[in-house]
């Protein structure tokens, strides 16, 4: 799945390239992908020029006039292209621009959306704070983590929480930590927080820093691969061993998402009041 480095190494790539352009034809080959408002609504952008590209959370954001604009959520297995899309690949959308530019946007399992908003402030309100903002301390992520006892995995996969971490940069940044993925998030003290906030913060730029992780089917617009994933210790390595002592990797389920670890490196939290 795209996560927060995959979308903002594409807004990094696409920006330069439509910024200033006006839309002017959107192609639908699967409407659905336009959500419950339908293909319709999505006519409302055609002549608009594209003001900036942004990125909120996992959200890929086409800003045109006022505060509405095109969202574009990759979910599972999206992808954008700025040239011809890989072979057996299937396109669900398109996007023209008035400086011949095209923008194509593949997604295998059909999972993701492309909408418009005339007002994207509810969008923007209702996701939890931007983990490389300058805000977000760790006494922030202390304070959001303090009311919840779901396992930790589960909430840094939570969107409300913190924007843009998910599954695989989730498992790197728990490791880097030394937390296991069942903690409870509210029984982090202040110091297992701070490490884990240091730790999403070095995952995330660190990607970012490699254009992302390809490992499905992400690519960059111009059709290269991330090499994030090289980068990987534990996530999506079930049974390699572990980079700091060699222990198997191991993969539990957390709630419905799978969450991968050293059983030495990120022991358990024992309960002492049992």
């Amino acid at each position: 799945m795209p996560e927060l480095p995959e979308v903002e190494t594409i807004r990094r790539a696409i920006e330069p390239r439509i910024v200033g352009a006006r839309i002017t034809d959107i192609s639908l080959p699967d409407p659905s992908i336009a959500g419950p408002a339908g293909a319709e609504s999505l006519q409302a952008v055609l002549g608009a020029t594209v003001r900036a590209v942004l990125r909120r959370g996992k959200h890929l954001i086409l800003l045109l006039a006022g505060n509405s604009g095109v969202v574009l959520h990759l979910r599972m297995t999206g992808a954008l292209f700025l040239c011809e899309p890989p072979a057996g690949t299937r396109a669900r959308a398109a996007l023209s621009f008035s400086n011949g530019e095209r923008l194509v946007f593949t997604d295998l399992r059909r999972l993701g959306k492309l909408q418009f908003y005339q007002n994207l402030k509810p969008l923007l309100l209702r996701l939890g704070p931007e983990p490389l903002d300058n805000d977000f301390t760790a006494e922030a992520l202390h304070e959001r983590l303090r009311t919840h006892r779901i396992p930790i995995k589960a909430a840094l996969l939570d969107q409300h929480i913190v924007a843009g971490v998910g599954n695989m940069y989730a498992d790197e940044a728990l490791f880097l930590a030394g937390i296991n993925p069942m903690t409870p998030a509210n029984d982090l003290d202040s110091e297992a927080v701070r490490s884990l906030w240091r730790a999403i913060r070095d995952v995330l730029q660190g990607a970012i820093d490699n254009r992302g992780a390809s490992i499905s089917t992400y690519a960059l617009p111009d059709g290269r691969r991330g090499e994030a994933q090289f980068s990987f210790n534990v996530a999506h390595k079930k049974g390699a061993l572990c980079p700091r002592c060699g222990t198997p990797i191991e993969r539990v389920m957390v709630k419905t998402r799978g969450a991968c670890f050293c059983p030495k490196c990120q022991p358990p939290v024992l309960d002492e009041t049992k």
